[in-house]
């Protein structure tokens, strides 16, 4: 039987048949729930999915997930595809009322997938704008745009009365979508839809769904500190939502906040004490740890700094367990990371505000462990869930790859709308079987402080910066003691770092770069100063400075940070702790891989046409999708780096050691592919690093012409999929630790990849480097053959101290001060 009906269900804000509506939620989250029309006399399934909507719109959500999973137990054993199709979402959507968003995002594709191979679209429209909803609860928002753009153009017949909502929803999602669009042009994009969702329900009479699209355009407003429009969307949701007897928890939250930007904090005190009380009985999947924050930073803001730890420590707790039910992907986790933030910035803020009155030590531990936990945390999940898995992602992830590919040269080579949103179906498709391969969540283990101190050496100190809107932080932490420094806030910070780059870069670092290692390091107290080795933990910003090139003095001859200590980037102390625990199982072979000089365009005389390769096995871990699918023409013509041969040349003789070079045509997939599966010790990339044309944008490691003259890109999402073992990979080339920084995340791009596939560090740059023949290289595998134990940090700085000793341009911070190491050594 075909599905006759399908009931909103929104979780939170449309109501089922015959019930009232839910309150509002922070973000995007509603699903809908799919019923079916009454028939006599009524099956015992039915009564079950009877019975279930009515405990679910009473916000029983564990009855209902009872009922409807019995249902769903008697579909299956009777083979009623449309009742397992609507029960299957229904327990979906009641896992997603109880914040198991994981659960929720299986069951929803589960049922997807039942309903697509029974030719249902208009189901499938339904289920897809659910997926949108969870990841854009999570944060997640380019997937989620691509997945309800596809349910909204699936809709047909009486489920086109869910365009509304789904427009509202929309909305939501394009104000957010795409940050490097200034906020006026986002809403100027999502404006229009807003205005169709809005008027949709005015003309169906829906009250409820009405005022939530007031209150999504007033939240929107508000995040973009339009504080007029903000206030007159926020109270006509408010004034219908009183006058029709709907729940006001929402209302008196976002008002608590629009009082709080305004300066109003008698007022947004009273507001958000409401919305606490209310949300004892919010139902639904509305994160409560927003409003518990909310009033945290008015008592903040109010001075009232022990109440506001209270609230905040609540909030924090509650975000931590949405966190880690959030849905295995890479992407859900990173959204999540970004969600997450805003309260373990203002946790840290209030912590430290008050440490600094009570001098109470437990309060800087306390900060620092909520810094740390949240810093990485989904690079951390992926690289330790890499080593338990034992299946291999499936053939479909690997031909999204190959497509991936083929949208990205035509997203470089012509850079349109069209091309942009093929880049971004396909992303999303990826991130949507992500969700099936990756492993589950698993939060850090407790004492993270105690396990860093007992782990480091005696000559190292771990710094950790956090940057925020009011006041920035500097925890110095060494095996005896924690210390907790305050910095200037973010802005002035950032502009500090784009002066000080620029210096750098046009070697004249005295002035500005002096200044910014003033600000950072300045007040480090004398036991840090002394430590030779620091390793960083660096926020935002703070991942394109070139720490090792920041003069300590602005005398005739500037003393550089390198020349006292060695400096090596960690993504956070949890990732760090972890992965220094795998070190001792992950050995590598004394093979050195180098990479580099390959054929880039069809005027090389290197060209030829060669019959293809014979295929041969790869490890699990390691696909290869087909090059010549990528179809006629796909190619990019980009200049030859004649100096990279000989780089790769001299590196090697420095290397004194085994060794393969894949130079010209060898440079292939296939061939590195091959070589990888040797766990070398070292693979170096002497290649064109490109740089995508998404937003964010990410690196692109250029390989060779095929033998049908089409270019091969290694992108992020495809390394990161791959399951290796290697000691170092360095990527020498133009903006190759390129990549965008997110709160809590850290950066992006190919080194995380890297890091993700399972290189212990990866060596990059910041800027351009000259394409010359690599005495940088040469010194520094030279100074690494010679260590017993490789520590490609002690290597670099070894290098970047013997090109500061040279006589000419290499003495120059502008070329040695590019490069850096992030990892675990």
């Amino acid at each position: 039987m075909k599905t006759a009906k399908v009931w909103a269900c929104c979780l939170l804000v449309l109501p089922l048949v015959g019930t009232l509506p839910r309150s509002v939620p922070k973000y995007r989250a509603k699903s809908l729930l799919l019923a079916k029309e009454k028939s006599a006399p009524e099956p015992p399934s039915e009564a079950l999915m009877r019975e279930g909507g009515v405990s679910f719109a009473a916000g029983r959500y564990v009855a209902a997930l009872n009922r409807f999973r019995s249902a769903q137990q008697l579909a299956i054993s009777s083979q009623q595809n449309d009742l397992s199709v609507r029960a299957t979402c229904n327990v979906g959507s009641c896992e997603f009322a109880l914040h198991d968003y994981q659960a929720a995002l299986h069951s929803y594709l589960d049922a997807r997938r039942m309903a697509d191979s029974a030719a249902d679209t208009g189901t499938v429209a339904v289920l897809d704008a659910n997926i949108a909803s969870l990841y854009g609860q999570m944060g997640e928002v380019d997937s989620a745009v691509q997945w309800l753009q596809g349910g909204m153009e699936r809709l047909t017949g009486q489920r086109r009365s869910f365009l509304p909502q789904m427009q509202i929803e929309m909305g939501s999602l394009l104000a957010r979508q795409d940050s490097s669009l200034p906020p006026g042009g986002r809403m100027k994009r999502a404006m229009p839809v807003f205005r169709k969702g809005i008027d949709g329900a005015d003309r169906a009479g829906n009250r409820a769904l009405y005022a939530l699209g007031w209150h999504r355009l007033g939240e929107e407003l508000l995040r973009q500190h339009n504080l007029p429009g903000a206030e007159r969307a926020l109270l006509e949701a408010y004034r219908v939502r009183k006058l029709n007897h709907l729940p006001l928890d929402g209302s008196y939250w976002q008002l608590g906040e629009l009082r709080l930007a305004q300066g109003d904090l008698r007022s947004a005190s009273a507001l958000l004490d409401r919305a606490v009380e209310l949300s004892e009985d919010a139902r639904g999947p509305m994160p409560k740890w927003h409003v518990f924050d909310a009033r945290g930073r008015v008592r903040l803001a109010q001075g009232r700094l022990r109440e506001a730890m209270d609230d905040l420590r609540i909030a924090l707790r509650l975000a931590r367990a949405d966190q880690w039910s959030a849905p295995s992907a890479d992407a859900a986790r990173i959204g999540s990371e970004g969600v997450t933030e805003q309260v373990h910035s203002d946790l840290i803020e209030a912590g430290n505000r008050l440490y600094f009155e009570t001098r109470d030590p437990a309060l800087i531990r306390e900060t620092f462990e909520a810094a740390e936990e949240n810093r990485a945390n989904s690079l951390r999940q992926l690289v330790r869930g890499r080593q338990t898995q034992t299946a291999d992602r499936p053939p479909a992830f690997w031909e999204a790859i190959a497509r991936l590919q083929r949208a990205e040269i035509a997203a470089l080579r012509r850079q349109d709308a069209e091309t942009q949103a093929a880049v971004d179906a396909t992303r999303a498709e990826i991130a949507l079987m992500d969700a099936w391969w990756a492993p589950d969540s698993q939060p850090l283990s407790g004492r993270l402080m105690d396990r860093a101190q007992a782990a480091l050496r005696p000559d190292a100190a771990l710094l950790s910066f956090h940057l925020g809107k009011s006041i920035s932080w500097l925890w110095a932490l060494d095996r005896g003691s924690l210390m907790l420094y305050a910095l200037p806030p973010r802005i002035e910070i950032t502009a500090q770092v784009r002066s000080a780059t620029e210096a750098i870069r046009g070697n004249a670092p005295k002035g500005s770069a002096a200044g910014l290692y003033r600000t950072l390091f300045g007040e480090l107290g004398p036991r840090f100063q002394r430590k030779t080795k620091w390793l960083l933990a660096l926020d935002e910003v703070l991942l394109d400075v070139p720490i090792a090139a920041l003069p300590e003095n602005t005398g005739s001859r500037p003393a550089y940070v390198v020349e006292r200590h060695s400096t090596e980037v960690i993504p956070g102390a949890g990732y760090w702790l972890e992965s220094n625990a795998r070190r001792e199982r992950q050995r590598t072979s004394p093979m050195f891989v180098g990479i580099g000089d390959p054929i880039y365009n069809a005027a090389d005389p290197r060209v030829v046409k060669r019959p293809p390769a014979v295929k041969a096995a790869l490890p699990i871990g390691l696909k290869l999708f087909a090059a010549s699918g990528l179809g006629d023409g796909a190619s990019l013509a980009l200049p030859r780096l004649v100096g990279s041969g000989d780089e790769l040349d001299r590196c090697v003789v420095a290397w004194q050691g085994e060794h393969t070079l894949l130079k010209g045509a060898e440079a292939s997939r296939r061939n590195l592919m091959e070589q990888l599966r040797r766990n070398p010790a070292v693979v170096h990339f002497a290649t064109h690093f490109l740089e995508s044309s998404q937003t964010p944008s990410y690196g692109l490691i250029a390989l060779s012409l095929t033998d049908r003259n089409e270019t091969e890109l290694l992108q992020p999402t495809e390394i990161g999929g791959w399951k290796i073992r290697a000691g170092l990979v360095v990527l020498s080339g133009c903006h190759s630790g390129a990549g965008a920084t997110l709160p809590g995340t850290g950066l992006l791009g190919l080194t995380r990849a890297w890091l993700i596939a399972g290189a212990q560090s990866v060596l990059a740059s910041h800027w351009a480097t000259p394409d010359e023949e690599g005495d940088l290289f040469q010194a520094f595998y030279g100074a690494l053959s010679r260590q017993r134990q490789a520590d490609p940090t002690e290597a670099l700085r070894a290098a970047q101290l013997k090109m500061i000793r040279s006589v000419g341009w290499r003495a120059q911070p502008r070329y040695w001060g590019t490069y850096f190491v992030v990892g675990n050594q």
